[in-house]
């Protein structure tokens, strides 16, 4: 996807974790899919959901024209469990769908708060840095148009994205709000279709 890699500084690092946010319903679940499809079949991928069941994101999927030959779907919640998957699957890219829903068990608070949102974050971003593998993660923006949870997430990854766009109209604009990789000066245009995002 040109216009993703143009915005991301010439396309995924190694090691980065990259944080997607944007208003509800703006397309930020479906334009993880469409990354599935636009990676090479030979690079492993797990998408890891806490919002939708596998059927669901299969029917979606099927919906977007996606072939997920090389993509493993884990619907799961539990931060701790996850990395331990990744570290022993070792996939080439993680996607988290969305980091609200995560939680660490020996936190008291529930998914969602500040405490768990930043502690899953760090411990993604700890698995991330000692195996070399990119992760996106979903962040959700609150009414107020922060991202749920804290601004401290913006500042414990290496890029963030915002999706933004008007729901009753097509286009959507992918921008870089800070990028260690690459300008924060470069946008990607998408329109949404019944068939996903196209360029």
């Amino acid at each position: 996807m040109a216009e993703l890699a143009r915005v991301l500084g010439g396309g995924i690092v190694k090691g980065s974790v990259v944080l997607l946010s944007g208003d509800p319903g703006i397309g930020k679940s479906t334009i993880l899919l469409q990354i599935c499809n636009s990676i090479k079949s030979e690079l492993k991928i797990l998408y890891v959901s806490g919002e939708e069941s596998s059927v669901q994101i299969k029917l979606r999927a099927k919906r977007l024209g996606v072939n997920g030959d090389n993509v493993t779907v884990m619907t799961e919640t539990d931060t701790q469990y996850i990395c331990e998957y990744i570290t022993s699957q070792k996939p080439d890219l993680v996607m988290i769908d969305s980091i609200q829903t995560l939680q660490i068990a020996e936190l008291s608070s529930s998914a969602g708060s500040i405490v768990q949102v930043r502690e899953s974050t760090n411990m993604l971003l700890r698995t991330s840095k000692s195996l070399e593998i990119p992760i996106f993660i979903v962040g959700h923006v609150n009414k107020g148009g922060d991202i749920a949870g804290p601004k401290v997430l913006e500042h414990i990854v290496d890029t963030v994205l915002y999706f933004e766009g008007e729901r009753n109209q097509s286009y959507r604009i992918l921008r870089a709000i800070k990028n260690r990789f690459g300008s924060t000066n470069e946008i990607g245009v998408f329109e949404m279709t019944e068939k996903g995002l196209q360029e």
